[in-house]
């Protein structure tokens, strides 16, 4: 398991082509689909970037625009059904496999939370930028690509892309970048849905796994 891998594990345990020129008409559409977004669940393959090769891990995700999310390890074996999820106060690593089900942290440092597509079009906004037009080897999917810089000073997590399908409107692939604007994290979405009807459990952990923090 190379070092990377514990961003997602920690207490758990390609590129999608886009071809096309600008249309205004279709950027605006497409960010007034994501602005009026209000939430999303998708299955991810997320791969941490390295020198010495990639990791992949696929998860399932689903989010709502005031910042709650729920991450679920679906592979590699070891990650099933472990489960991060933030429910608007906390955060909770729920490990299936280990005695110790619960851990909490402090949101607010959790790298995890730029895998979401909120704290995406949060920068995207503070960046005040016009998205461009990209082409990629790949399927030949027209796309737009929003641009943002991540705030933080983290040299790992220094800017980022959103690759948006311009005929659908749903995310294809976001990728996060580094200080020397190398790939660190890239994150390719499949069934994705857009607005679903959440349960009422979506985002909340279970009294009896909370007498179980420690």
């Amino acid at each position: 398991m190379k070092k990377l891998m514990p961003i997602f594990l920690t207490g758990l345990i390609v590129l999608s082509g886009c071809t096309g020129e600008k249309n205004v008409s279709d950027y605006d559409r497409i960010h007034k689909r994501l602005v009026e977004m209000t939430g999303y669940e998708a299955v991810c393959e997320v791969t941490y970037h390295s020198p010495g090769g990639e990791d992949k891990l696929v998860i399932r995700q689903s989010a709502d625009a005031s910042g709650r999310y729920r991450l679920e390890g679906e592979k590699p074996e070891e990650t099933s059904g472990s489960t991060i999820l933030y429910d608007g106060n906390m955060l909770w690593l729920y490990n299936p496999n280990v005695k110790s089900r619960i851990k909490v942290s402090a949101a607010e440092k959790d790298k995890r939370r730029e895998l979401i597509l909120f704290t995406f079009m949060k920068n995207e906004t503070r960046a005040g930028e016009e998205p461009v037009t990209d082409a990629a080897s790949g399927d030949g999917a027209d796309c737009i690509v929003f641009e943002a810089e991540i705030p933080g000073g983290d040299e790992s997590y220094a800017s980022e892309k959103l690759f948006v399908d311009s005929e659908e409107g749903n995310p294809i692939r976001l990728v996060i970048y580094d200080s020397k604007g190398e790939e660190y994290i890239s994150e390719e979405f499949s069934d994705f849905v857009y607005n679903p009807e959440f349960d009422a459990d979506e985002f909340k952990i279970a009294g009896e796994l909370k007498d179980k923090v420690n």
